[in-house]
């Protein structure tokens, strides 16, 4: 059990699908930059935003028994773990705090909390169920 400390894990990254969209987008700026000072301008900052989505995604599971969700600077409501249900590991394409589409979607009975993809579902599987030992698989 994880008492006085909280658990934090990055969500994988699938990178055969950000890795073409990475070196498309950087090459479209680089040749839209050549053009304009201005389009350097928005470029940086819409680089910043995309590069902190792909590699600051990450989950903490706090020592009270909520999971933080954080996708770049965004961050998701607070879960209360007691209220997760049922998870199932799952490769669900829809649009998540997930930075990779191998997945983890949490339930409330029958409805989707949050899908998530830590880099070790499994690891992070028990220690949700630490805090919550009537988690199951769906």
């Amino acid at each position: 059990m994880i008492t006085g400390a909280n658990f934090k894990m990055k969500s994988g990254i699938s990178w055969w699908i950000f890795g073409p969209v990475l070196v498309l987008f950087m090459v479209t700026g680089f040749l839209t930059i050549r053009e304009s000072l201005v389009m350097l301008a928005l470029y940086i900052p819409l680089t910043a935003f995309i590069l902190s989505i792909v590699f600051n995604t990450h989950y903490t599971i706090t020592s009270d028994g909520k999971l933080k969700v954080f996708c770049g600077i965004f961050p998701f409501p607070t879960l209360d773990i007691s209220e997760i249900t049922h998870y199932k590991y799952t490769n669900n394409p829809i649009s998540s705090p997930a930075a990779s589409l191998k997945r983890l979607a949490l339930y409330h009975n029958s409805r989707i909390l949050v899908i998530i993809s830590p880099i070790n579902r499994d690891l992070f599987v028990e220690v949700l169920k630490q805090h919550n030992t009537s988690l199951q698989e769906k």
